[in-house]
């Protein structure tokens, strides 16, 4: 269910004991108000506005980025996602890096990339960690992944198959850097 105030996300508790389904909130900006309401009632959350302005005025101007950090302190289920479909999730990393300077351990900001996405999506006997007869679905970078200063992708596996990274991006960023004396 995609909600953002509390009236919303309210509403959306009560439609899930009404018909006794499971719900996810998506947005849920103003999630921290109502997190121990969420914790009882086993409901989720997945985050995907990272970089954004508070939804009200009267929210702190880092509301968005504490909020993961909030919810993990109130025991609430979460994943940080990367709405952005334009960028294919390019900067997921980075928003749980921003989360991670925000109240998240970097072991807690990475799970809510892998694990706790998983679990949201019921498929976590399948991926989110790496366990013996999980999908190898792994990314190796050098520095830190959450850092978008140091972090530079060397390997990425895909089900346990090896992503060429060699892509028109890429190549672009190597032409150019040698171009302008860079490299």
């Amino acid at each position: 269910v995609h909600c953002d105030v509390v009236k919303e996300i309210i509403a959306a508790i009560d439609f899930k004991k009404e018909f006794d389904f499971d719900v996810v909130l998506v947005g849920a900006s103003e999630s921290f108000q109502v997190a121990e309401l969420l914790k009882s009632n086993n409901i989720p959350v997945v985050l995907n506005q990272m970089h954004a302005l508070p939804t009200l005025a009267d929210d702190g101007v880092d509301l968005p980025y504490a909020l993961p950090g909030l919810l993990q302190k109130a025991g609430v289920l979460f994943a940080i996602n990367d709405e952005d479909g334009q960028h294919r999730g390019k900067n997921l990393p980075f928003n749980a890096g921003t989360a991670a300077a925000y109240g998240l351990t970097k072991e807690q900001a990475l799970s809510s990339i892998t694990l706790n996405a998983a679990k949201i999506l019921g498929i976590d006997d399948k991926a989110g960690s790496i366990e013996k007869g999980k999908d190898g679905n792994i990314v190796i970078s050098e520095g830190d992944i959450l850092d978008m200063k140091s972090s530079k992708i060397g390997l990425v596996m895909i089900q346990g198959r090896i992503v060429s990274l060699d892509d028109k991006h890429k190549q672009l960023y190597e032409r150019y850097m040698y171009k302008y004396g860079l490299k």
